[in-house]
């Protein structure tokens, strides 16, 4: 098949909901125990690097269940002390609005765009002999992005973009579970999509880096971490593919506080992959993309580690 504008204009109308807003979790484990307001194969979405060019509001709702643990073993800095044998379950439900203006920016393309979470989490974990469970359900840390620039060139899409965090959630420096991480995260991140439209094969890239503000309720700044998200995708069948998703993180610069002191630093690390499969269709005139993926953690460093199910559907208003 032939490239042409029109075709790949409706393929991608609606992605810009799907890749981004699956992204935006939130907090994934208990403060600073090891986790972060990323959580790992977040980003590994099919189109991540396409921002479309039609003007107009987006929309996505994320759906999310993530699982972690770490063995008596391994000493975590969590709720201001030094504890064990962490469990962490957590649910995400996001809704994102993205805005494109109408510009004439030739191949490049502007958005900017919001997401709201609603969280709950249980966390459990060791003080010594002692074993606490805590629990939180409320709205999450809003994610604002106020600049993601597009650009295209025949199949090949880039995109830049700034996305914050801000620690608008409430935040517990006493608990286990806090869906809030109760401090600022900013993400540069870019990405790349490479379509080939006669086969539907889909090869997506994401590179961000969260620099993490100083929680002042516990005095704990969490390191740089670089993170890696990637997929892999092709039709199986009309508006049908499957492929694979994966991830790598790497924290590169140390924690910084007293426990971080007692802990060397507390650099961590975890690669994850697992299945993927999308859907596209049309509910009337709109363009409806759905996507579901499921990754397992292994090889972690100073980190619980699980795996995650992911699931979003977005469109265009």
């Amino acid at each position: 098949m032939t490239y042409h504008a029109p075709t790949m204009r409706r393929v991608c109308t609606g992605l810009l909901a799907l890749a981004w807003g699956t992204a935006f979790v939130g907090g994934a484990e208990a403060s600073e125990g090891g986790g972060g307001h990323y959580i790992s194969g977040a980003f590994a979405t099919p189109k991540a690097g396409i921002v479309p060019w039609d003007p107009g509001l987006y929309w996505s709702s994320a759906p999310l269940y993530y699982y972690a643990s770490a063995s008596r073993g391994l000493n975590l800095p969590v709720a201001g002390e030094i504890r064990a044998g962490l469990d962490v379950d957590f649910a995400s439900l996001s809704y994102s609005a993205i805005w494109v203006p109408k510009l004439d920016m030739g191949n490049f393309t502007y958005a900017m765009g919001l997401t709201i979470p609603v969280q709950y989490m249980r966390a459990r974990a060791y003080a010594g002999p002692i074993r606490d469970t805590d629990k939180d359900f409320n709205p999450g840390d809003i994610i604002i992005t106020p600049a993601m620039l597009g650009y295209r060139s025949g199949t090949n899409f880039f995109q830049a973009r700034l996305d914050i965090f801000a620690p608008t959630g409430l935040y517990d420096g006493s608990s286990l579970a806090n869906v809030s991480m109760g401090y600022w995260t900013f993400t540069p991140t870019v990405a790349y999509t490479y379509l080939h439209p006669s086969s539907g094969l889909d090869l997506s890239f994401n590179l961000g880096l969260d620099i993490n503000t100083r929680n002042a309720k516990t005095d704990y700044t969490s390191g740089a971490i670089l993170h890696l998200d990637a997929s892999a995708s092709i039709d199986v069948a009309k508006g049908f593919g499957i492929g694979v998703a994966g991830s790598a993180l790497k924290q590169i610069t140390d924690d910084e506080g007293g426990l971080a002191d007692r802990l060397g630093g507390f650099r961590g690390r975890v690669f994850s992959a697992g299945p993927m499969a999308r859907y596209a269709f049309k509910l009337g005139e709109t363009e409806i993309n759905a996507s579901l993926r499921w990754v397992t953690e292994f090889g972690a460093q100073n980190r619980p580690h699980g795996g995650g199910v992911f699931f979003s559907i977005s469109g265009k208003f």
